[in-house]
């Protein structure tokens, strides 16, 4: 039996909390799938998707923008995060803000 809570969980507000489980992490660390799929396919559990490219989010990290279409908000996600806080088994927390028009403009460009 599965346990849900690590499929996450989306907050009234529309923050989101993702966590891989052992076996998750397990099979990334074996080469069965890569960080980036597994984060994709616990984003779309939550109608939630990569938009836009890359960029620098400082000196030293580099992240993305996320759209959740459900709650109409977006997320940055350090991808530092992905390999610091998610496949230690911990919580990621991901806060929503409502889109930028720049979000906009990147979310019609790519049939958002």
């Amino acid at each position: 039996m599965k346990n849900f809570y690590y499929d996450g969980h989306r907050f009234n507000n529309g923050n989101l909390n993702i966590r891989f489980s052992p076996d998750e992490i397990q099979d990334t660390k074996a080469g069965k799938y890569s960080m980036i799929e597994l984060l994709s396919w616990k984003l779309d559990k939550f109608d939630t998707t990569f938009i836009g490219e890359k960029y620098c989010l400082s000196n030293y990290t580099i992240g993305c923008t996320l759209y959740s279409c459900y709650a109409d908000k977006v997320f940055i996600l350090d991808f530092s995060d992905i390999d610091n806080i998610l496949m230690e088994g911990r919580t990621l927390k991901l806060y929503a803000t409502k889109p930028t028009p720049e979000d906009r403009e990147i979310m019609e460009s790519e049939g958002l």
